[in-house]
């Protein structure tokens, strides 16, 4: 963390905010205790080299990791190009030198440095880092005395809205904090070590920094320090003299050098990573055959950073640095509540953050506050970060990949535990009070009483079961028999009447009203409060043309549920199969089964055909939910999950000696899925009924995408 935030930055804080400065290395250190948090308790469960890289694939998925892995490596090497342009003011105060060319020698020797191997890197930042801490504090403790009290005063001049500024500005002075978890692979204890390193670090960095920059608006004026490079040796000039400002300009070049080597140490791990996740090229999997440090991508990180050197202002460098880790940071909290919700087995953590959620959600709040503080060219810089990610995701890393994240694992969880309530209320209800089944006046007996007898598992004990007789022409117009039958002897309802009776059930008989049969059927289910409408789709003829269609409508518009008996004949209920059991139009479908197969001589089987390229998670989900239903069920259930090249011919196959399949479709439905509910139906050797549940209404975006994700 020490360098270029408070070497550096001070001058263009104060710009902003005024001696409110000191408040906002405060806020910035506050906003970021919930990443280091999260990044401890990541690191301390998955030691491994890649950090927030790897925590963000493996909680949000190959997708958001790609994004955050080119976001943490441009965000620490603009940090580290900051940092070698940063020090032009201290060493302009030693020696006259051009700034740029030191800053790309340095580039150059900490890039041949770092391929040697992390523990010369190491020992050299242990030996930086103790003696900037020793001149920091000499400059807390002796510029305190000197400091001149009505320089606070106006304290916030640009009011809030500075403050926060500069916040945006300086975050990236705490942004170090979290470096050290790309290398956990290489730390000795990580649960521990980690933990105390990252937090203990940035507690003390949240005492030291407001107190230095107290110190520098005490001791310099105003006017001056805004446009000061090198604010630490001018403030310590009141105090210390000469001799003073010249060790704190060696320490502040030891700092910014330091700092510059961390960054490249840590964001060289991240190409690293990723490609031994498949999601770059595994050139940068090279390591050293002695120091056993990835090379190759030290190397392609230290080309990087000498271009930026060569070619970026120093303020645009803070700023998109900034602006990077801060995006990165809003995804590192959410994805502690990934790894938490999903309660992925694996996922073990030696330390865990404390008040979780709120911690977290605090963190993702903040970041995003400071965001809008950043300007225009950094948040173009930072939405490019995500278009680069994407792109690269599509091209090269998506055929690759076959993990999955646990942010999907959570939400099937959540998905699976509210189709199981779903279910279980369903189960719990009596039955249906209200059935209507619509014919065709042309129907046979035999599928009449199919018809019929499912109607009555359906019904509640006190329900009422409906025909709605349905008379066409050929042209498809509802008209009326010229014989006209007395209701006693019409053949029709005599039909009814003898099979219900077979049955044991009461049924009425009635004729939609009007010219148009779906209108007077809808008219029916609202003044009737019907909840489910249970019909057939007959061999499509042209005299049945016209009610396959209104069927069809029937299926996609109703206001209530839906059920539709395809083609062939029921010989009997004891074998069920439930088609594609985890889907969100489960709990009709398995309510369905249940009532039909509660006899003792009758089971429920849950089939679910999964792509060949189904990931193990997703087939375990599919199994555990199976095994949720079977608890749920009264009847004997069996399931069955499976992976198949041929969908349609699987389910065929499954489906072969069922005396019932149930399937669900979605009242959603185009052209293209009622044809493909059509295909399977046919392609099934046994009675098919189609059910589908009402819904309020299309679903929204974020809805839509769940489904197509978890599903």
């Amino acid at each position: 963390m020490i360098g270029s935030g408070i070497f550096v930055l001070p001058g263009l804080a104060t710009e902003l905010a005024g001696p409110a400065a000191i408040v906002a290395y405060f806020l910035a250190g506050l906003i970021v205790v919930p990443a280091a948090l999260s990044m401890a308790e990541m690191a301390s469960a998955m030691p491994m080299a890649g950090g927030t890289y790897l925590f963000i694939d493996r909680a949000m998925g190959p997708l958001m990791g790609t994004i955050a892995g080119f976001g943490v490596w441009f965000a620490l090497v603009f940090k580290s190009a900051f940092a070698l342009v940063g020090f032009e003011g201290y060493l302009g105060f030693l020696i006259d030198v051009p700034v740029e060319l030191v800053g790309i020698g340095l580039a150059v020797l900490l890039t041949s440095m770092n391929t040697t191997g992390v523990r010369v890197s190491g020992r050299f930042q242990t030996v930086i880092v103790a003696a900037v801490l020793g001149v920091l504090g000499f400059i807390v403790v002796g510029g305190a005395g000197s400091t001149d009290t009505s320089a606070f005063t106006p304290f916030a001049p640009e009011g809030i809205g500075g403050i926060l500024a500069a916040t945006g500005l300086v975050f990236v002075s705490y942004a170090g904090v979290t470096k050290v978890a790309s290398i956990a692979e290489e730390v000795k204890n990580p649960s521990r070590s980690l933990p105390i390193g990252m937090l203990g670090s940035i507690g003390l960095m949240l005492i030291l920094y407001p107190a230095l920059i107290a110190v520098v608006v005490g001791n310099v004026d105003l006017a001056r320090l805004t446009t000061d490079t090198a604010p630490m040796v001018t403030a310590t000039a009141k105090f210390s003299g000469t001799i003073g400002q010249d060790v704190v300009a060696v320490t502040a070049i030891l700092a910014l050098i330091s700092m510059a080597n961390a960054g490249l140490l840590s964001s060289s791990r991240y190409p690293f990573a990723m490609a031994r996740n498949a999601l770059a090229p595994r050139f940068f999997e090279r390591v050293g055959p002695r120091s056993g440090t990835p090379t190759a991508s030290v190397l392609v990180t230290g080309a990087m950073l000498i271009v930026l050197i060569a070619t970026v202002p120093l303020l645009e460098l803070a700023k998109l640095a900034s602006a990077f880790q801060v995006l990165v940071f809003s995804i590192v909290n959410l994805s502690v509540i990934a790894f938490r919700e999903a309660k992925v087995p694996w996922y073990q953590p030696g330390f865990k953050s404390p008040f979780y959620p709120w911690v977290q959600i605090a963190g993702i709040l903040g970041v995003l506050v400071l965001f809008t503080q950043l300007g225009l060219f950094p948040i173009f810089g930072a939405f490019g970060i995500v278009v680069i990610g994407v792109f690269w995701y599509r091209m090269f890393g998506q055929s690759r990949v076959s993990h999955e994240s646990a942010l999907l694992d959570a939400l099937r969880l959540r998905a699976t535990a509210r189709l199981i309530d779903l279910t279980r209320d369903a189960l719990a209800l009596p039955g249906r009070d209200h059935i209507l089944i619509p014919v065709s006046d042309t129907i046979v007996s035999t599928r009449l009483r199919n018809l019929l007898r499912l109607a009555s598992s359906l019904a509640a004990e006190d329900g009422r079961i409906t025909l709605a007789r349905v008379d066409r022409d050929v042209a498809g117009t509802l008209w009326w028999r010229r014989t006209v039958y007395p209701e006693a002897s019409d053949p029709f309802r005599v039909g009814v009447r003898r099979i219900a009776d077979e049955l044991g059930i009461d049924v009425g008989v009635v004729r939609p009203r009007g010219s148009d049969v779906r209108e007077g059927i809808n008219d029916y289910i609202a003044r009737h409060a019907v909840d489910l409408v249970l019909s057939y789709q007959s061999e499509v003829s042209r005299i049945r043309r016209g009610f396959s269609a209104d069927i069809r409508w029937l299926q996609e518009n109703a206001s209530c549920d839906m059920a539709v008996l395809h083609r062939r004949q029921l010989d009997g209920l004891r074998n069920i199969t439930v088609m594609g059991a985890g889907s969100p139009y489960d709990m009709m479908k398995i309510d369905v089964g249940n009532r039909f197969a509660s006899s003792p001589d009758a089971s429920l089987s849950f089939v679910h055909v999964l792509p060949e390229d189904a990931t193990d998670p997703q087939v375990e989900a599919i199994r555990v939910y199976h095994s949720q239903l079977e608890e749920l069920c009264s009847a004997g259930t069996s399931s069955i999950v499976e992976r198949a090249p041929d969908f349609i011919e699987a389910i065929a196959e499954r489906g072969r000696g069922a005396d019932l399949v149930i399937l669900g479709a979605s009242r959603r439905t185009t052209g293209l899925g009622t044809e493909l509910t059509d295909t399977i139906a046919e392609a099934l050797d046994a009675p098919v009924l189609v059910v589908s549940t009402r819904e309020p209404g299309p679903p929204g975006l974020l809805r839509a995408t769940l489904e197509r994700l978890i599903y």
